[in-house]
């Protein structure tokens, strides 16, 4: 009988913990799940995208720095140009659409450290990482479109972008990704 009771207290827990394991979320998945933040407003939406489009810029500059592939170069030049575009446009729109806001965010970073990897390892360190900052981008904006939180057509302008680009840009770092590693593409929602 006391057997049993163990048995009927510890199966269900071992159970647990072995579905835990075996769906335990690696790095990108992590990123992907624990970051979908949801926005409440057009504010929110502009001060939640300048740090992750920030970020973004400061990551590429690091591949930027380490990579030998020139078409990684190339693209982490573009995400520098058009991410610190648009974080100066947001910035703006916050200083001017709403003075004296609170523009403090919740942001928490998505991207590993490349410092320290080889060239090869840190190229697929920064595909697999920018694959799902880019689906948390693509999340965030769909999130303030589907709510129908803009106020302005400029924000529903920018939310739109940021959707066309980054799913574009997934598209072409999974390619790679599946060219240059053993291991397959992140998958995850487009949120097309």
């Amino acid at each position: 009988m006391k057997a049993r009771s163990l048995m009927t207290f510890w199966m269900p827990l071992a159970m647990l913990g072995m579905l835990f394991m075996a769906g335990s979320l690696g790095p990108a998945d992590a990123a992907e799940h624990g970051h979908q933040h949801q926005v409440d407003s057009e504010l929110e939406f502009l001060v939640e995208m300048t740090p992750h489009h920030q970020e973004a810029v400061d990551s590429a500059r690091q591949i930027l720095a380490v990579t030998e592939r020139q078409e990684l170069r190339d693209f982490a030049k573009e995400v520098i140009d058009a991410q610190t575009e648009e974080i100066a446009k947001m910035r703006q729109w916050i200083k001017q659409w709403h003075p004296g806001a609170a523009t403090q965010a919740a942001y928490q970073p998505m991207m590993r450290d490349i410092e320290g990897l080889s060239a090869e390892e840190a190229d697929i360190v920064f595909l697999e990482d920018m694959i799902e900052h880019h689906l948390a981008a693509v999340h965030m904006a769909r999130d303030v479109l589907d709510k129908n939180l803009t106020e302005r057509d400029e924000v529903r302008t920018l939310a739109e972008e940021i959707i066309a680009a980054q799913n574009r840009e997934i598209d072409q770092m999974r390619k790679w990704l599946e060219q240059w590693s053993d291991s397959p593409a992140p998958a995850g929602h487009h949120g097309h």
